[in-house]
């Protein structure tokens, strides 16, 4: 009882010292309110004297001063940067490619294909949602946002288990901007060139809790383009000589409709379509060589038509808690897409009957995303991350061949040819991820399981493919030496799943020297990934250099063998192992406030091997990309790109690189509501020429494109509606 009766003492006193002390803070403000009383009564005097005095004074007009601020072009992250494009002069006609050219460690060659530090498996998301529901193919995503809506572009050189471990080796998130009051505004825009005319605009309303957002696209293209094909076997030298022309439609557009009921809940609806007619003919020239004579063949003609639509629904919710601690997402996705991919052959020969056939070709994908995130931040420096994903996509190609006979006049089905390939995936993935701040030294580490099931029939027989299921550790750890120098080193495992292409036995035979088909048995490949960063991030001179080392023992290469007749057979094995090593270095620098100067050089040997085969490969592969802007008085800015790639190493041979550049002239309107640009690609050379080389023992292979990439483009745009001069505040 002694203990209770000293515990209940201890508390009466307690109570009596804060009744005590509460009564003597009470009279103090009383006290305190009394002269405060007093002296706001002496302050309305004196103001009473000044006014008095002021009206027998003439008054002074003040002039209005606006103060804006910008946010720095660059900021660091312990994951990455975020580039942020407000200070980036505008051009006309720009799309999100031509933004994210400008970006370090980016890179975008002539055909659209994207790269961080070298490496192209990168994984893009806009405002945050995959680009694949925007369009089928990267490229197409990105020529589908304007570049005038783009508010900042986040680089994760180093993504957590919260990302797909299927080649996630990077993400760049791409952010467009909101209006955040009520208004209406948008843009129109057209350009024409001596390859393409585009049609686009956009129009974003925002009313009370509801923001709606659309866009669209319209092109109209032409290209020719040719290709030259040597090969050497069994004694036997074969040339190739095509020569293709192609044109075509494109359209993609979008709506999207968000309804903010207070500030911390956000639900989203989304609808897109895109579709893509277009026609190309071909003709090619087949002849074998005995020493410096060549004979003709056969001489082919080719017409294929071609009809893709697509369609996008989607729908999510965005929400945190009423202290910002806790964070959830849910997102769901529905896609389908009908092609139809057909052609019409003839082919003529000296000494034989012509030849004609007839393919159709129809394909279709269904695909279904659903995922959950959870956020719960414990401490400003402490933070753990959940979720779940299901992806799911059922997919069948559908083929059939007729071959002409000339008895009867008519086109005979040819069952061994045609076939039906049905494939389905199904992808179950969890993932825990937790970031740690403990003064200059950072820690984030988790780890994504994934589960992939797949079936598959070819020709109503159902074909045995193995599930497999995947947990892929992250580690990242980082050290702030100052306010602009961090150190990382990282650790991660990645995943490659074998596409629907490589996996489809369809035996293709559209090119007369090559017989092509997919491998149902491959299995994904697995990289284990090293990295070491240095980065210093100072507001004239940003750098950022990389050495990093890739490990990959089951790499998918596809595999060229000899056939009789000069001919090849084509498909894609696991054969061996893929090890890369690398360095990569980046500059942003500023040295005016008008010139901007950029560059990323990526430097990597390669060394690839398959014991199988009895076959390696190994090489210095290069990559450099530069970048200069500069804004002139009066509206007035100049800007030049160059992506210059050595050759891709394979396992029986190389790919030389793309050889890209362009210059723009752009001209802004002094209400910045009109922009006009002139851009020039590839101006010195009118074509690009790419080769692909095959060497063996038993054969050798030249296969040399010529790609028609010379483009002169002049655009226009206008802004209408409500003016938005600082994207920076637009952001959503």
């Amino acid at each position: 009882m002694v203990p209770i009766k000293r515990c209940l003492f201890f508390l009466l006193l307690a109570c009596f010292s804060i009744e005590a002390v509460r009564a003597q803070h009470t009279n103090k403000y009383r006290t305190d309110s009394l002269k405060a009383d007093s002296l706001k009564a002496a302050a309305l005097r004196a103001d009473s004297l000044k006014t008095d005095a002021l009206k027998k004074k003439p008054a002074i007009k003040l002039q209005t001063v606006t103060i804006r601020g910008q946010r720095p072009l660059i900021e660091q992250r312990i994951d990455g940067i975020v580039f942020n494009t407000g200070a980036l002069s505008s051009v006309a006609g720009s799309d999100a490619s031509d933004v994210l050219r400008k970006v370090p460690m980016l890179s975008v060659d002539g055909n659209g294909g994207l790269s961080v530090r070298g490496n192209p498996n990168v994984k893009v998301l806009i405002d945050g949602k995959p680009s694949e529901i925007y369009a089928s193919s990267l490229a197409d995503a990105l020529r589908a946002i304007r570049g005038e809506n783009i508010v900042k572009v986040a680089v994760i050189t180093s993504p957590s288990s919260r990302y797909d471990a299927q080649g996630t080796d990077a993400v760049v998130n791409i952010m467009t901007r909101k209006i955040k009051n009520d208004a209406t505004s948008g843009s129109l825009g057209i350009s024409a060139g001596n390859r393409s005319e585009n049609l686009m605009g956009d129009v974003h309303r925002k009313q009370g809790d509801f923001l709606f957002n659309a866009e669209a696209l319209y092109q109209k293209y032409w290209n020719r383009n040719g290709s030259v094909l040597q090969r050497k076997a069994d004694q036997q030298q074969l040339f190739q000589e095509n020569e293709t022309r192609q044109s075509g439609d494109y359209f993609n557009g979008g709506l999207n409709l968000l309804y903010s009921p207070d500030s911390l809940n956000t639900i989203s609806l989304g609808y897109r379509a895109r579709w893509s007619p277009n026609t190309t003919t071909l003709i090619s020239d087949n002849y074998s060589a005995a020493g410096q004579d060549r004979e003709l063949l056969f001489q082919r003609n080719m017409e294929t038509p071609a009809r893709n639509k697509g369609y996008n629904y989607t729908a999510g919710f965005e929400g945190k808690s009423k202290d910002q601690q806790t964070a959830y997402a849910i997102l769901g996705m529905y896609a389908t897409f009908v092609g139809r991919n057909d052609y019409t052959l003839s082919q003529q020969s000296p000494d034989s009957s012509p030849y004609r056939e007839n393919f159709f070709g129809s394909n279709l994908y269904q695909d279904y995303l659903a995922q959950g995130d959870y956020t719960r931040s414990f401490t400003n420096s402490w933070k753990l991350e959940a979720g779940a994903k299901i992806t799911a996509r059922n997919a069948r190609n559908d083929s059939r061949f007729e071959v002409y006979d000339p008895a009867t006049g008519n086109y005979q089905h040819d069952p061994a040819r045609s076939a039906g390939f049905t494939y389905q995936n199904r992808i179950y993935a969890g993932y825990v991820n937790t970031s740690l701040q403990l003064g200059k030294w950072g820690l984030s580490g988790g780890l994504r399981y994934e589960q992939t099931v797949l079936k598959a029939v070819f020709k109503s027989q159902e074909v045995t493919i193995p599930s497999f299921d995947n947990l892929v550790p992250q580690l990242l750890f980082s050290r702030t030496l100052d306010d602009k120098t961090i150190l990382k080193i990282s650790y991660a495992v990645r995943l490659q799943r074998p596409d629907l292409s490589s996996l489809d036995p369809t035996v293709n035979t559209s090119d007369s020297l090559t017989l092509q088909y997919g491998n149902p048995k491959l299995d994904p490949e697995l990289t284990r990934r090293y990295e070491f960063s240095y980065s210093v991030n100072d507001p004239k001179l940003f750098r950022d250099f990389s050495l990093f080392f890739n490990d990959n023992r089951n790499s998918i290469e596809n595999i060229r063998l000899p056939l009789s007749n000069g001919r090849f057979e084509s498909t894609w094995k696991n054969v061996g192992k893929k090890q890369q090593l690398g360095l990569s270095a980046a500059l942003n620098w500023k040295p005016a406030a008008a010139l901007t100067l950029s560059g990323t050089l990526t430097g990597q040997y390669s060394w690839l091997e398959s014991n199988a085969l009895g076959i390696s490969n190994k090489g210095l592969m290069q990559q450099l990309t530069v970048n200069a802007g500069y804004k002139f008085p009066k509206g007035y800015s100049l800007d030049f790109y160059g992506f210059f790639g050595s050759k891709n190493l394979r396992l029986q041979g190389y790919r030389t690189g793309w050889k890209f550049y362009n210059m723009t002239i752009s001209k802004k309107s002094r209400n910045e509501r009109l922009n006009l640009s002139l851009r020039v690609e590839t101006f010195l050379t009118p074509h690009t020429y790419i080769d692909e080389v095959i060497a063996s023992p038993e054969y050798a292979q030249r296969l040399s494109y010529r790609y028609q990439n010379q483009h002169i483009r002049l655009s226009l745009s206008y802004k209408i509606g409500k003016e938005i001069k600082s994207p920076q505040a637009q952001e959503h």
